[in-house]
């Protein structure tokens, strides 16, 4: 008996297919002895390549350097092993193998395998074991570039961003028939297209340097300064095992977001080295852990040789950081928590919260011609007091005509709420103060009903999971507006470069999280340089845009800098977007 259980435990150790991750470099920490030479070895590349992917990099790097080395299993099949239990089955009468084999999806050996009393035959009451197979993984990544649809993604904006025709992108997919649909995986094209230029890699990084740089703030770059940089990511390299590395990698979302950051910042210090910026960076590992970052301050003399910090990732790390030493603290992303939090030598890059509102308001006010203004809200007791905000300072606007709101009445919104509130003569200015998908979804099929001829502007706060599900087209219809800290033009053939150019370094295109590598690396670094490493006096600057970034910073009463650039972006009817900083 113990033998037969051992051998259906064995049948049941399935193998499922998945692919390796479609970046082609991940994360390595240097470890005791080793030098890029070996470690160029174990990898099957020159020192020279490592050094290249590398740069600033010694020959004899220091124990637990960041560096970032090839993955071994790009585009490759990597076979896991995954245990499924076993189903159990009570044969019935007049049943055969064959179809209990079709009923189950499996096959006649399968089943004879996991069940070696069938040798006897099929007996009424036998109780049988039914294998149960994993589908193997679809093969998209191996031979497509592939996307995963975010926010702000239409088909429009995907075949220019991706160089594809509509047609192509249907044939592709066609899914895509029943609509687009956060989180779906597409196929762009075959692999075999991806590179698009034959151009040297350094041209690519002069033209990308060139093309970001368009703002009030002007570039001037000293190049006869030295800028020494630390970036401190949470690769947690010390809980990867190398023999399987990359199954670690597939499953760590948060060494995923590092080595994607890390991507980014790498392509913004190779784009201004290729100008003659002189940049020393090195990469640390916070672990995600505060016993770690103590380390890493009491090692590296508080930091004391650097100009300047970028990270760690989250905010409540990069502000212990920033109270521990002198140098300035750059917080890449935004946290809830960052509104209430100050220190002098803290920098942060992603606007506070309430800055939707008050730029939404801004531009309104400005624009404001006599429009009738409808306010829609979901009615929670948590909205209220940002509704009432938003209401009186509407009504304060100069020959404001009406001010209307409209709230569920027995939990949802009547269409027939939105005949009595909109304007058949005027043009009307409809704004969503909701996160709420159901308000927001009942608004928009409120206003569904009107005619072409009646003028109708949507404007929210912000483009939320509660505008997922809303038709692009529509929106489009609407001239919906809206703020943000981050978009891609995916109109600006300059924009469609800097994807060229990292997908010519990596062998895959940026994440959300690379391209705000890029954006927060590469300006950091311009102001620095720019101002003869016054990085006070470059923050101060002006305003400038990157590839999806804007950036506009001032220092608040607590000597801390704020960012406060954000985009307004509004759709035409064609859903080509009108970005106004």
């Amino acid at each position: 008996m113990r033998k037969i259980q051992l051998l259906i435990t064995f049948l049941f150790l399935i193998t499922a297919i998945v692919y390796a991750q479609d970046k082609k470099y991940i994360s390595y920490e240097v470890k005791k002895n080793e030098t890029l030479k070996s470690i160029a070895s174990d990898y099957n590349m020159s020192t020279k390549d490592l050094s290249k992917l590398n740069p600033g990099v010694s020959r004899k790097p220091v124990l637990g350097t960041i560096i970032i080395v090839p993955n071994k299993n790009f585009g490759k099949v990597i076979s896991t092993t995954v245990v499924n239990e076993p189903k159990k089955y009570i044969v019935q009468p007049k049943e055969t193998l064959y179809g209990i084999s079709k009923k189950f999806g499996v096959s006649i050996d399968q089943l004879q395998n996991a069940n070696p009393t069938l040798v006897n035959g099929l007996k009424i009451g036998m109780e049988l074991v039914i294998p149960v197979v994993k589908a193997s993984v679809e093969e998209v990544a191996q031979n497509y570039v592939t996307h995963t649809v975010v926010k702000d993604d239409t088909v429009y904006n995907l075949t220019k961003r991706f160089g594809v025709s509509e047609a192509d992108l249907y044939a592709l997919n066609p899914k895509l028939k029943e609509g687009l649909k956060l989180g779906m995986v597409l196929k762009m094209k075959p692999t075999a297209v991806k590179e698009t230029s034959n151009e040297p890699i350094v041209e690519h990084f002069k033209a990308v340097s060139s093309h970001v740089n368009k703002a009030s703030f002007e570039e001037n770059i000293n190049l006869n300064k030295e800028i020494n940089v630390a970036i401190i990511l949470p690769y947690q390299l010390n809980k990867l095992n190398d023999s399987i590395l990359d199954q670690n990698f597939a499953k760590n979302n948060l060494l995923k977001i590092a080595t994607d950051f890390h991507m980014g910042a790498q392509l913004a210090i190779d784009s201004l080295k290729s100008k003659g910026l002189n940049v020393k960076v090195t990469y640390f590992d916070s672990e995600n852990s505060d016993q770690k970052l103590q380390s890493l301050l009491a090692k590296n003399q508080n930091f004391s040789n650097v100009d300047f910090v970028i990270g760690p990732l989250f905010f409540d790390n990069a502000h212990w950081i920033s109270k521990h030493i002198k140098q300035p603290v750059i917080a890449p992303l935004y946290s809830k928590k960052q509104d209430d939090v100050n220190q002098q030598n803290l920098i942060k890059t992603a606007p506070k919260s309430d800055l939707n509102q008050q730029k939404l308001l801004a531009y309104l006010e400005e624009n404001y011609a006599g429009e009738n203004v409808v306010v829609v809200n979901d009615g929670k007791a948590e909205t209220q007091s940002q509704l009432w905000q938003i209401v009186n300072k509407i009504n304060g606007f100069k020959n404001v005509h009406n001010v209307s709101v409209i709230k569920p009445q027995n939990g949802y919104i009547n269409r027939s709420v939105f005949s009595l509130k909109i304007s058949k003569t005027n043009k009307n200015w409809v704004i969503i103060v909701s996160d709420d998908n159901v308000t927001t979804s009942a608004t928009i099929n409120g206003l569904k009903g009107f005619s072409e001829d009646v003028e109708i502007d949507l404007y929210a706060l912000n483009k939320g999971k509660n505008f997922d599900n809303i038709e692009n087209v529509f929106l489009g219809k609407l001239n919906f507006t809206y703020p943000t800290s981050e978009f891609i033009d995916t109109e600006n053939e300059e924009i469609n470069y800097f994807y060229n150019a990292f997908y010519v370094k990596n062998k895959a295109y940026p994440s959300k999280y690379a391209l705000r590598g890029f954006d927060v690396t590469y300006d950091m670094l311009v102001r620095y340089a720019s101002n003869n490493g016054n990085l006070d006096k470059g923050l101060n600057a002006g305003w400038s845009t990157r590839v999806s970034g804007i950036f506009q910073y001032s220092k608040n009463d607590f000597g801390s800098f704020d960012n406060n650039g954000l985009y307004i972006i509004r759709y035409t009817e064609n859903l080509v977007p009108i970005i106004m900083p």
